[in-house]
């Protein structure tokens, strides 16, 4: 949508009076301009750096953001951005800071404290087809996700409100491509951003507030060709510690559990980290109270809308691709199936689940229910066979991302999936120490002369043991929609009283068996002592966090 601002001589006529009044009153029902996406939701109306706009009336089928110059074929990506999004307290802090052509960049190495020049990408492109919302403005998608958390289910669209097309998206058979964008995954993980002023998108940051890069955010790294023609957001996923209290661990937890337990983080391992409270019984969830706490403002999923608004602004022409490791995939999918933008993601936990609870909106022959049955997403799901989070695994009540306090029981994905069949290919035993990025990139994806085939996996089931109920009047238990394959034991069949475990548990034999799977020995000795320790909430805030902390590192980079 066009937007104009007045000048001081805009009304120098009756003429021009005419239609100056005329326009506002065609601005007072309509929509709100694509220039105020970003500020939607911090304040656009009372804004201090407010200007009146006037927008002309909306067109019959408007597509957003459409590229003035499709790119195909070869092309070379740099750093150009890197953003921030603040959550909880922070959650109307967006900043950015500009990467300089001559700005030294650094990316991480093969080790703890070890860095490297960040290199030029390459990727090729392709024509991809992806059926997508009409009307793609971000205030627009606001709204529909505002009216899909009042009502509990997403709005009902027609036929009419969706759209076919073929746009440029990264060619995910090409290996050189999905090596390049598993880098920018990986470099969306570096804390160090390069020298420069931070600029605030909003107008509104208290620079003496306690807010900074590492942590109560959602980060991008934002990568562009050399015309602009192509941009790649890339999110930054889950923290990689067991404990909390460093970066941004503790709320990355908070989302993991959300978007990718069955009811989360509650009803299963002891040490997993409940989030909400609305488990009724054994394996009964209330879905209104769940789809309340993943649906609050200050998430993964609505901060992600906001930070792409910001991106938009800045690239309105350009086509834009998504990236993204573990949880910043999953929110890349997010993201992606909402703008419809081609996405490609990295040993991601299932976000189909998290999709239906969101309420998503979804063309009229796909039911928001069960998204992995969409077709024409756009989204493409690499990964392999020894990964648990992945392969949706990692819920035992002695795996790594149980003894974490995460609690990660979904595999479902939206689109298709590119599988690596490391364990047969390879003879890798499953472990955590699998789910690192640099180990994905170095031992897999750069190791296999091929790329596995994309295959939908339309009947993939998550939570099937699980029953769900609205708390609206009816009790009625409704079967999940959208799997662990892992029974979920209850809290009493886990443990007896806090700090009791089991005698016939053979711990230090697990942990050989960890180490024997690529654990660091350091991890396993903090692993070993949270273990033996009697357990305590302090455990997790107490001098050993930062220790636990340092060596979990070495796992999940």
């Amino acid at each position: 949508m066009e937007v104009r601002r007045p000048t001081a001589n805009w009304c120098q006529s009756a003429g021009r009076l005419s239609l100056k009044l005329l326009l506002l009153g065609l601005a007072a029902s309509s929509t709100v301009p694509a220039t105020a996406a970003a500020s939607w939701a911090d304040g656009w109306v009372n804004g201090a750096n407010q200007f009146p706009i006037v927008p002309l009336p909306p067109a019959t089928a408007h597509k957003s953001h459409a590229p003035l110059h499709p790119s195909n074929g070869e092309q070379d990506f740099t750093l150009r951005h890197l953003f921030v999004h603040g959550l909880y307290e922070y959650q109307h802090v967006h900043r950015r800071l500009d990467i300089k052509p001559d700005d030294v960049v650094w990316a991480m190495g093969d080790g703890i404290g070890k860095k490297s020049r960040l290199e030029t990408l390459h990727a090729k492109s392709t024509q991809t087809t992806i059926q997508r919302l009409s009307d793609r403005r971000v205030p627009t998608v606001q709204s529909l996700y505002r009216e899909a958390r009042l009502t509990g289910s997403p709005p009902a669209l027609d036929a009419s409100a969706w759209t076919m097309d073929e746009v440029s998206g990264p060619n995910t058979t090409d290996k050189e491509t999905v090596v390049s964008l598993a880098k920018m995954s990986w470099n969306a993980y570096n804390i160090e951003p390069g020298t420069g002023e931070w600029q605030d998108e909003t107008g509104r940051f208290n620079r003496t507030q306690g807010f900074g890069w590492e942590g109560d955010s959602l980060r991008g790294h934002i990568f562009a060709n050399k015309d602009n023609s192509t941009i790649v957001i890339a999110l930054k996923g889950t923290s990689p510690a067991v404990f909390d209290g460093a970066e941004t661990t503790t709320n990355d937890k908070a989302n993991d559990n959300l978007f990718f337990g069955c009811c989360c983080g509650q009803g299963g391992q002891y040490l997993w980290h409940p989030v909400c409270d609305c488990m009724t019984a054994a394996y009964t969830c209330n879905q209104t109270c769940l789809v309340k706490a993943l649906r609050e403002e200050n998430r993964y999923y609505a901060a992600s809308i906001e930070l792409y608004g910001n991106v938009t602004e800045l690239y309105p022409t350009s086509n834009i691709w998504l990236a993204g490791h573990s949880l910043g995939g999953a929110t890349s999918a997010l993201l992606g199936l909402t703008f419809g933008l081609p996405t490609t993601t990295f040993e991601a936990p299932g976000e189909a689940l998290a999709a239906a609870r969101l309420g998503l909106t979804s063309p009229p022959d796909a039911p928001s229910s069960a998204p992995q049955t969409r077709k024409y997403t756009g989204a493409v799901h690499f990964g392999h066979t020894a990964d648990p989070i992945f392969m949706g695994s990692c819920n035992a009540a002695t795996s790594a991302c149980t003894l974490g306090g995460y609690s990660m029981q979904t595999e479902c994905h939206t689109g298709c999936v590119s599988r690596y069949d490391t364990v047969g290919d390879k003879g890798w035993r499953v472990g955590i120490g699998y789910h690192k990025i640099r180990s994905v990139i170095q031992d897999v994806l750069e190791a296999y002369d091929d790329v596995p085939p994309c295959i939908p996996d339309e009947e993939c089931v998550d939570c099937f043991n699980w029953k769900y109920f609205r708390s609206n009047g009816s009790d009625k238990t409704t079967s999940s929609s959208s799997s662990s394959s892992t029974a979920i034991p209850t809290r009493t069949t886990t443990c007896q009283t806090p700090g009791w475990w089991d005698n016939d548990l053979d711990i230090d034999e697990h942990l050989q068996l960890n180490l024997n799977n690529g654990y660091a020995d350091d991890v396993m000795c903090e692993i070993w002592m949270v273990w033996r320790m009697p357990r305590n909430d302090d455990i997790f805030t107490n001098g050993h966090a930062n220790e636990g902390h340092t060596c979990f590192n070495d796992i999940l980079y």
